[in-house]
């Protein structure tokens, strides 16, 4: 059954708490004044921020391999392409800084995402014109994953920079979680995320690509509200980012949309993969999949479990598996298999003969010999402790259902959605 044919009446629809002042009220009447041709820019405060102490790494500069001349040197109010007028720093990564702008000829906001220049290949934008070729804008997985309204190269002192143009989403479900009691959802909040999920994931698939890097940084709320856009810039007059100087260029420090009433959205494409088979290093760390740890070849099967580390992470305190050796890969990956066999019990011999990398870990008996001993946890029915009963049984069997050794064994993503824990049969 392909997931477009799924009755709309089986959505369900995500709503956290929305955190908007009664401020809002007033922005609200600003934003609904007649639109004109062309706004003029924005004269935006040259004083009256937090100046932040130069000998201090702020934002982007606390990241692993930082090169400040490989990012754009955005300044607040800045007008790019005489047409998008930045307002407000969003965030940042490895590859890019996330911008509020407002749209001058349109009277909208938009997020730019503007990439480091030293990209070799822009792997996001490469995705994002794969999924909008793609004739399947019926799918009831679409309104889950980000989508990109226009791309363009910026001219920056040390080289070009690509710069993706979005609609703005609110914050992520990781910022939500550390919001709740104990840093853990309430299983309907979990069900809700999860039905969202497996869809965006289903319509991915669907066109022919992996996501690879799912986890609650990455999936966003979205903001149904457009008034909460002109709160975020008029927060940023009235109350300027600190910011440090380094040198001609200006680090800010990010705002947070605390806001959202719309469905998770899956974002971040700049590690997803076209195709349906692949080989070598994906996913973050702790996420990765057997199969991709053992060198094996790898495809969508990847995106269901981290499905199922994702849902056990939403729900319980302690994550299943995480780095455990941050100097040497080698001793890391046989530490995270030994993990997955004392949780899972040991792979299928036929599992074992598809990687020769096996052989480090496992001897012809199928029995472990790892450079690691096997850690004396116990299994997954003993650690999951938020459940209980029926509740309980059914989310064991669902992991069960998608952590499995042989990626074939796991059930699509499709499959997943229907799965009776998601449906409510546990009850």
């Amino acid at each position: 059954m392909m997931a477009r044919q799924i009755c709309r009446s089986l959505w369900l629809s995500w709503r956290p708490h929305r955190l908007i002042s009664k401020s809002a009220m007033d922005v609200r009447r600003l934003s609904m004044q007649p639109p004109t041709m062309h706004l003029r820019p924005r004269v935006f405060p040259t004083s009256g921020f937090e100046i932040i102490d130069p000998c201090q790494k702020v934002e982007e500069e606390r990241l692993p391999f930082y090169k400040q001349d490989d990012y754009y040197p955005m300044r607040m109010g800045e007008v790019i392409k005489d047409r998008y007028q930045v307002v407000a720093k969003l965030g940042y990564g490895t590859g890019s800084t996330v911008w509020l702008s407002r749209d001058l000829s349109e009277q909208k906001y938009w997020v730019l995402k503007v990439h480091i220049h030293t990209l070799k290949e822009n792997q996001e934008i490469k995705v994002y014109r794969h999924i909008a070729g793609a004739s399947l804008g019926d799918h009831p997985g679409r309104e889950y994953v980000r989508r990109f309204e226009d791309s363009f190269k910026l001219k920056g002192p040390c080289g070009e920079h690509d710069v993706l143009v979005m609609v703005p989403l609110g914050m992520s479900l990781r910022t939500l979680q550390e919001m709740q009691k104990d840093a853990v959802f309430q299983q309907d909040l979990v069900l809700r995320a999860m039905d969202q999920v497996l869809l965006g994931l289903e319509y991915l698939h669907e066109v022919d690509a992996i996501h690879t890097d799912l986890h609650a940084d990455n999936l966003l709320v979205a903001i149904t509200d457009d008034s909460v856009f002109a709160m975020v810039e008029e927060n940023e007059v009235d109350t300027p980012s600190a910011r440090k100087q380094a040198g001609d260029v200006t680090i800010y420090v990010s705002q947070y949309m605390l806001g959202g009433a719309g469905p998770l959205t899956i974002s971040d494409l700049g590690q997803a993969r076209i195709g349906r088979q692949h080989r070598g290093n994906a996913m973050p760390i702790p996420y990765r999949a057997p199969e991709v740890i053992l060198n094996m070849p790898w495809g969508a099967a990847v995106d269901a479990w981290s499905v199922g580390l994702l849902a056990w992470d939403l729900l319980e305190k302690e994550g299943l598996f995480r780095i455990y050796d941050h100097d040497c890969q080698e001793e890391n990956d046989a530490h995270h298999l030994a993990a997955m066999t004392a949780f899972l019990g040991p792979p299928p011999p036929e599992f074992l003969r598809s990687s020769a990398e096996a052989k480090k870990y496992w001897n012809d008996e199928e029995q472990w010999h790892g450079p690691v001993p096997l850690p004396s946890k116990p299994r997954l029915e003993s650690l999951a402790t938020r459940l209980a009963g029926k509740n309980r049984d059914m989310f064991l069997d669902f992991l069960q259902c998608v952590l499995r050794w042989r990626p074939k064994e796991r059930l699509t993503c499709l499959q997943a959605y229907f799965h009776p824990w998601l449906r409510g049969e546990g009850s």
